[in-house]
């Protein structure tokens, strides 16, 4: 939904429309042409592609009343109680409260790229990765560390500072818990500042948190990866997860699923031989009848089949995966199956194993861990990595 000018809701708005919520936005086009928000305590800002910028919400102090000439704009940022816009020539314009010089940007103003706003201070970085910090400094979140070279991005909370450098490493200043960066000190990618809390996004997709959590601001939900953006609130944190596909929906996602396309059953059934065993998922997501397919497809006769079953049996066996009479069910119909495919059978197509296991393997979705090879038997291939299945 869309807010008009009057405040009233409509359905499917244009691409590059805004969508507020929590108290009304009245008279302000939100329409469309939208590129950037940022949200201060009690008002908000959006750049638009044209460079200018819309502000609307409490003026007190006026931090909507963005500054003429309102054009030219790449950035806005929003502070307790003003704002920030970066211009293309690399200046900056602050507007709002300026009670401790929040909006005084030092000089010389050039040569910004971008910029951050606390809550009553103010950060902008330079195209030399210096950063410049301004306004309140009561807890020294003002007091940018030394060397003050090789950062890339910035992030300003209530009264703490948080800046990014180009290998990886974050640093913080101000006020203690909110600064204390976990360890390791590295592969990070992307940094927000809450008003008492910090994220930090790491380049294998994970996040790290740290600082108040009085409202569990800092407990990152479990399956912590795939995460692409994060954004932190007064108390409240976001993230942005990419969606990733798990095509056999066995727990693991395709880029980590060893065996990415199985069609497997709740229990192993060997050539329509119901063997009563739970087809369980390793961490690799391989299961059971995919050790058993790849015995299938490996085996040059019969008997090869039926001694790779056996190894494997033998295996989750000695793991106490599977009991003794577990194991003489699976002998029972490796034995009795049509597997490998006669001499008339193969030669319908190229894929031997694909065709028969499609029918002789049930579709599943347990997720367990489970020991599908073991070295003392010598059975050396986990299915999707390649390799031999039986000496």
């Amino acid at each position: 939904m869309a807010l008009t000018p009057a405040g009233t809701a409509v359905a499917d708005p244009p691409q590059g429309s805004i969508v507020g919520w929590g108290r009304q936005v009245i008279g302000v086009d939100l329409s469309e042409g939208f590129i950037s928000v940022a949200a201060g305590y009690y008002h908000s800002l959006c750049l638009k592609a044209d460079g200018s910028i819309v502000a609307w919400g409490d003026n007190s102090v006026g931090q909507t009343s963005v500054p003429t000439p309102n054009t030219s704009f790449l950035a806005v940022a929003a502070g307790e109680a003003h704002s920030l816009g970066l211009k293309a020539d690399g200046s900056i314009v602050a507007w709002g409260w300026n009670y401790y010089g929040q909006t005084n940007v030092p000089s010389p103003n050039t040569g910004f790229i971008a910029v951050a706003a606390g809550g009553f201070h103010s950060l902008g970085l330079k195209a030399d990765g210096s950063l410049v910090a301004w306004g309140y400094n009561g807890h020294g979140q003002s007091s940018v560390p030394v060397p003050n070279t090789g950062f890339i991005a910035v992030a300003a909370g209530r009264i703490h500072s948080l800046a990014l450098k180009a290998d990886g490493s974050i640093v913080a200043w101000g006020s203690s818990s909110q600064t204390n960066v976990p360890t390791p000190n590295s592969g990070f990618i992307a940094i927000a500042a809450g008003a008492g809390h910090s994220l930090a996004l790491k380049a294998d997709g994970s996040i790290m948190a740290w600082g108040g959590n009085y409202y569990g601001q800092t407990n990152v939900p479990a399956l912590n990866s795939g995460f692409i953006a994060v954004a932190a609130g007064g108390d409240n944190s976001l993230a942005i997860r990419q969606v990733v596909e798990d095509a056999d929906g066995d727990g693991v996602v395709d880029p980590d699923d060893n065996c990415p396309v199985s069609d497997v059953g709740e229990t192993i059934a060997i050539d329509k031989c119901e063997t009563g065993i739970t087809n369980e998922v390793s961490d690799e997501g391989c299961t059971r009848a995919d050790a058993v397919a790849a015995c299938a497809e490996e085996a040059r006769n019969h008997g090869q089949f039926v001694q790779c079953v056996a190894l494997l049996a033998n295996g989750w066996k000695r793991s106490a995966a599977i009991t003794d009479t577990d194991r003489g069910r699976i002998n029972r119909c490796a034995a009795r199956a049509g597997i490998p495919l006669s001499d008339d059978q193969q030669a319908i197509g190229p894929n031997r194993a694909a065709r028969r296991l499609g029918r002789s393997l049930q579709p599943s979705h347990t997720q367990h861990s489970v020991l599908l090879s073991d070295q003392e038997d010598g059975i050396h291939k986990v299915p999707g990595t390649g390799g031999t299945v039986a000496e």
